[in-house]
């Protein structure tokens, strides 16, 4: 049961950073603090280290005499915690909260999207996802990993990128903008400096050179426009996909959905809502659920 003295802690961790607010019962806003990047499916260890350093840090800005994570009731929403043996592990970790529950980081946010009401949400960031909450089902696609999923998201509009460079590179297709400027952000003049860049790199890595993509193809770049089309033309897909339920809402949520929003079909840019609240507040929602014994979809 909660009650008017408990101390709320969202925890809102993904492929980029880990992001937490701290609350009080009554909802105020207390704290907020980020840290690295938490998918516990990539890295359960820095995962469970940027949750620990991002609740740190939330718990040192809202200088309250006193207070401890060991006085912090938290919800938890991960990148790669729908993967049954990734959340296992993750369940296995001694987090020193007063009590801690845990979801996905698409459950959180739209709980956060629609205040824990019937809704859908689709988050193109560094990585993509979508979850539809209805007749109290939930409905999950997408968010399969940067190997062999996440199409459309940052990480993939970089990692098409870098493969664009080296065909052009290698004189497979003509030179072009594109490539001139990814090999100039990136500080590279030839393929091995460009391979030598992705030998140990994280999806992170890539999502950063998704921001040019999408300026050139707003400025009618033909390469990045054929990209971002692509990632649009998925995208689409994935909302569409999760509308089946019938849902009334749709939000769209993460770092490349304002300017990827123009290449969507005219029929989802008419029907999708801003999201009512963010991710954090959701997973402090989901908190409150399971600490009062209620039903959280």
């Amino acid at each position: 049961m909660t009650n008017s003295t408990d101390i709320f802690l969202g925890i809102d961790g993904g492929g980029t950073k880990c992001k937490v607010r701290l609350e009080d019962a009554q909802g105020n806003f207390l704290a907020e603090a980020t840290a690295g990047p938490a998918n516990a499916a990539r890295d359960l260890t820095g995962s469970v280290n940027a949750v620990l350093e991002a609740s740190e840090k939330a718990v040192a800005k809202a200088n309250i005499k006193g207070l401890t994570l060991n006085h912090i009731h938290a919800g938890i929403g991960l990148a790669g915690i729908n993967i049954p043996k990734v959340k296992q592990a993750f369940l296995e970790q001694s987090l020193p909260f007063a009590s801690w529950h845990l979801t996905t980081d698409l459950h959180i946010a739209c709980l956060g999207a629609h205040l824990g009401q019937e809704g859908a949400i689709v988050i193109v960031g560094t990585g993509s996802s979508g979850i539809a909450i209805f007749n109290g089902q939930q409905l999950e696609v997408g968010g399969h990993g940067f190997v062999i999923g996440d199409k459309g998201s940052g990480a993939w509009l970089g990692k098409m990128a870098i493969s664009h460079c080296l065909e052009t590179l290698d004189g497979i297709v003509p030179n072009n903008q594109l490539c001139e400027q990814v090999m100039q952000q990136l500080d590279c003049e030839k393929p091995y400096d460009l391979v030598s860049l992705t030998l140990d790199a994280k999806p992170a890595f890539y999502a950063t050179i998704a921001p040019l993509i999408l300026q050139l193809a707003a400025n009618q770049q033909q390469d990045a426009l054929e990209l971002v089309n692509q990632a649009a033309t998925y995208i689409n897909k994935l909302c569409h996909r999760l509308l089946i339920g019938n849902t009334q809402r749709l939000s769209l949520i993460g770092g490349i959905t304002q300017p990827l929003m123009p290449y969507l079909d005219s029929q989802l840019q008419n029907i999708i809502q801003p999201a009512k609240a963010s991710p954090e507040q959701g997973a402090i929602l989901y908190s409150k659920y399971r600490l009062n014994g209620s039903v959280c979809s």
